[in-house]
C-alpha cells in the first residue's frame, strides 16, 4: 500500500493543481468575455461636446465684435478732421511747473 504521507502530498498537489488550473482557466474566459458597447453618452460626452460648441460659438461672436471695433477705430483714424474750419484754434496747452 502507499505511505500515508505520501498520499497526503499527492493529494493536496491534486487538488492544488486542479485549483490552480480552475482559476486561470476562469481568469482566461474573464478577459475574452463579450463586453456590451456603452451608451453614446456615456460620462457625459455628448453634453460635454455640446457644451465645448456653445463656447466656441460665443468666443467667436466675441472675437467678430473685436474686430469690428476694431475696423471702426481704424475708419475713425483715417479720416481727416470734420472741425469747421471757422473755429478758432485751440489755446495753448497750459505748462505746470514743479515746484
Amino acid at each position: 500500500m502507499i505511505d500515508p504521507k505520501a498520499a497526503v502530498i499527492i493529494g493536496s498537489s491534486l487538488s492544488g493543481a486542479i485549483a490552480f488550473w480552475a482559476a486561470v482557466y476562469g481568469w482566461g474566459k474573464w478577459l475574452h468575455r463579450p463586453r456590451p458597447e456603452p451608451p453614446r453618452d456615456a460620462f457625459g460626452r455628448d453634453l460635454r461636446l455640446e457644451r465645448m460648441e456653445r463656447a466656441l460659438d460665443a468666443i467667436a461672436i466675441e472675437i467678430e465684435r473685436l474686430g469690428e471695433g476694431q475696423r471702426f477705430t481704424t475708419k475713425l483714424l483715417a479720416e481727416p478732421d470734420r472741425r469747421p474750419s471757422s473755429a478758432a484754434p485751440p489755446a495753448s496747452p497750459r505748462v505746470i511747473t514743479p515746484h
